[in-house]
């Protein structure tokens, strides 16, 4: 019988394989190469084995597929600078290949979404001819691409399009927003929603009285051209675009929205493996693009790696103080979100461990610095803090310490909020911070071409003072910080694409 490290799959007594995707060693699922291995693997079985009768697939970790392995996007982005067209067509079509083997077994199969599918986990579910998905708000479903600069390219800008309503399917596609599971049933996206203790209960009775055994654009009566988007029609992708709240300046500086566009336009007339198809010859271009590469660099790789600096980071600590009239209210807030007790100076207990903003280090206080305005007030050995404002893509944070030696106890405490607020770091250190005097620069700026450079080079300039400052991360906190647009990648990305 079927045995693979990546998917376990037992064939019950009425003819159905259940097969769990369990990646080793991972919190959650993603497709990798070896993923693909296990799934071809998998397809190939079910296609020989007369004794399979229909087919669920579902996870055996808290959620289904989360998207695609970090390693591999890294390996996309990396070959499309010098592989030809056709190299990457067949490098990254593998996996909608797959789908299409997924999608044409003449068995029944069911996606049994018990947690979270997105990207590439919802592709996986749509390959499959029925989908029911566990009732729990935690479940999401989406297509996130577009927020790093990409397109579904595993079927995903041709299925969804084609199972569900048109515009309802080009609003997931072009915002990257995810959907409850009820939400998911009330479009048409799922089949049924279930409780958790009867998912693959609700799943088995699909898998032998479907709704439907095979896609239903593989049906003679599918119509998929209603309503469909007239392809390179500007004004017709200007008034989506406007629909959906998506300003000129976005769909301009971003390919992404015109290139999904023209996959749904010009993919849906033709049968699903020519669209899919076309999507990859898509997505091939759209990967090549600089706007891509420092998206996916910046916000997925980068960001991924600036993450793990405080990973480990923790400390026993009773609460949290604002002294010295320091304020922070976006800071108090989430603060008191991530379960911190915050205290007023008059509160402090002498034989409690507290971090104190404005407040220096003592045997029981841990002393941090807010730095809000320029110049910034820190003394030798002190660690403090700048913090962004939320934006679409995240948030960052700062950590600035002065001088040599430097507290370690603040640096950790530093280091412990940026976790416990999920705020993704990066550390300076010299004479003065990095990021007050950058927001100053850029806050009354256009973000054009001119200001950009300005501002690029003042943080290229600090950079060069500071060499220990990790340049890559000092990107991700521009673009999480909402100081410099997503296309650019950050200031040293921006400065590489123009010399």
């Amino acid at each position: 019988m079927f045995t693979d490290p990546n998917i376990r799959a037992t064939l019950e007594a009425d003819g159905t394989l259940l097969a769990s995707i369990d990646m080793p060693n991972r919190s959650m699922n993603v497709f990798s190469s070896e993923m693909m291995d296990s799934l071809e693997k998998l397809i190939t079985e079910i296609e020989q084995n007369t004794s399979i009768k229909a087919v669920i697939i579902t996870s055996a970790k808290a959620s289904f597929v989360a998207g695609a392995d970090l390693s591999m996007v890294k390996k996309f982005t990396e070959t499309a600078q010098m592989a030809s067209d056709k190299e990457l067509h067949d490098l990254c079509g593998r996996l909608g290949r797959l789908f299409l083997r997924l999608e044409q077994l003449s068995k029944p199969t069911v996606a049994a979404l018990n947690g979270l599918a997105l990207g590439g986990g919802l592709e996986l579910a749509l390959a499959c001819h029925q989908r029911v998905v566990v009732d729990d708000d935690r479940a999401v479903l989406g297509l996130p691409e577009i927020k790093l600069g990409l397109l579904p390219g595993a079927g995903g800008t041709q299925r969804l399009p084609r199972l569900i309503d048109k515009q309802v399917a080009l609003h997931m596609l072009l915002t990257g927003h995810p959907l409850s599971p009820k939400k998911a049933l009330e479009i048409g996206l799922v089949d049924a929603v279930a409780n958790d203790s009867n998912l693959l209960q609700v799943a088995r009775r699909l898998a032998h009285s479907p709704i439907r055994s095979c896609a239903p654009w593989n049906s003679k009566d599918f119509h998929g051209t209603d309503n469909t988007p007239e392809s390179d029609n500007e004004e017709q992708y200007r008034s989506t675009y406007e629909g959906l709240g998506i300003d000129e300046y976005t769909y301009t500086h971003y390919p992404a929205y015109d290139a999904i566009m023209d996959c749904v336009s010009k993919g849906l007339p033709l049968p699903i493996d020519a669209g899919s198809s076309w999507e990859m010859d898509v997505f091939v271009q759209l990967i090549k693009d600089k706007v891509a590469a420092n998206m996916v660099r910046t916000l997925f790789l980068d960001r991924q790696r600036a993450g793990k600096q405080v990973a480990g980071a923790d400390i026993d600590v009773s609460g949290v103080a604002f002294l010295d009239n320091q304020s922070h209210p976006v800071l108090k807030r989430q603060l008191e979100k991530a379960g911190f007790e915050v205290v007023s100076k008059n509160q402090v207990k002498g034989n409690e461990t507290v971090i104190t903003f404005g407040g220096t280090s003592t045997e029981k206080q841990i002393g941090l610095k807010l730095l809000t305005h320029r110049p910034a007030t820190i003394g030798n050995g002190e660690v403090g803090i700048w913090l962004s404002e939320k934006s679409a893509h995240g948030q960052s944070m700062e950590i600035f310490s002065c001088g040599e030696p430097v507290d370690n106890r603040s640096l950790h405490a530093a280091m412990f909020i940026a976790k416990k607020i999920g705020a993704v770091p990066v550390f300076t250190n010299g004479e003065q911070p990095l990021m007050p005097a950058l927001a100053e620069t850029l806050q009354d700026s256009t973000q054009d071409d001119n200001s950009l450079a300005k501002a690029a080079h003042q943080v290229d300039a600090y950079v060069k003072q500071n060499p220990q400052v990790e340049r890559d991360f000092v990107d991700v906190c521009c673009v999480l910080s909402g100081l410099f647009p997503a296309w650019t990648g950050g200031p040293f990305k921006y400065l590489a694409n123009n010399n």
